[in-house]
């Protein structure tokens, strides 16, 4: 039931990026999806990280998270709300400490330059 649900919030927020406002969007692509069904599965979240590691095509959401993710650490999830930041706060505290070096190919992929890692270390740790 939740794959068939996670399936019709991607497919629904394909089809209705034209319809929408950008922050509408990314309301829905960051909100509305459940990051425990990605993070708990493994099978998935391969396939989110290969899409963020160039590997493979990524399917809709994956690529919309792929796009933000240079902003969103440079910016600590500035163009956040905070039920965004909440998200992101609680993906990366179950995320990092499970899939260290994951963790670290992504840093040396969307942060090259170590710059915004100790901003996003101090708000994950607050």
């Amino acid at each position: 039931m939740r794959i068939i649900y996670a399936f019709l919030v991607v497919l629904a927020c394909g089809l209705a990026s034209s319809e929408m406002t950008e922050e509408e969007f990314y309301e829905k692509v960051f909100e509305e999806v459940d990051p425990d069904f990605i993070l708990d599965n493994e099978r998935i979240l391969t396939t989110y990280l290969k899409c963020f590691y160039n590997e493979i095509e990524c399917n809709v959401h994956a690529e919309v998270v792929k796009k933000s993710i240079p902003n969103v650490l440079a910016t600590v999830c500035g163009r956040c709300s905070d039920k965004q930041k909440g998200i992101f706060k609680y993906s990366l505290n179950k995320f990092i400490p499970a899939h260290p070096k994951d963790w670290e190919r992504i840093l040396s992929i969307y942060d090259p330059t170590g710059e915004a890692w100790p901003k996003v270390k101090e708000f994950i740790e607050s």
